[in-house]
């Protein structure tokens, strides 16, 4: 991490801490998240969520609920023996 000082109005501060206490965030992770939106270099949480979507539906598709380890046993266990 690097630090950095700006100088900012003060209504856009107050508008700013707003904003990250709605999120749930630090002032410096909300800052550090909307100048990241000018740098290609990071994944921003939008991009994320859809990385996270595609891997959750695979290549074929939205498969639905994945068995357990317990149902893979189970049915592996029904096979014949060769």
């Amino acid at each position: 991490m690097a630090s950095l000082t700006i100088a900012i109005d003060p209504e856009i501060l107050e508008a700013a801490k707003l904003e990250a206490a709605r999120r749930h965030i630090t002032l410096d992770q909300f800052v550090a998240d909307s100048v990241s939106t000018y740098t290609p270099t990071r994944p921003r949480k939008r991009d994320n969520s859809a990385l996270v979507r595609l891997m959750e539906e695979g290549v074929l598709g939205d498969l639905g609920k994945l068995p357990t380890r317990e149902e893979i046993y189970a049915e592996r266990t029904r096979w014949p023996h060769s």
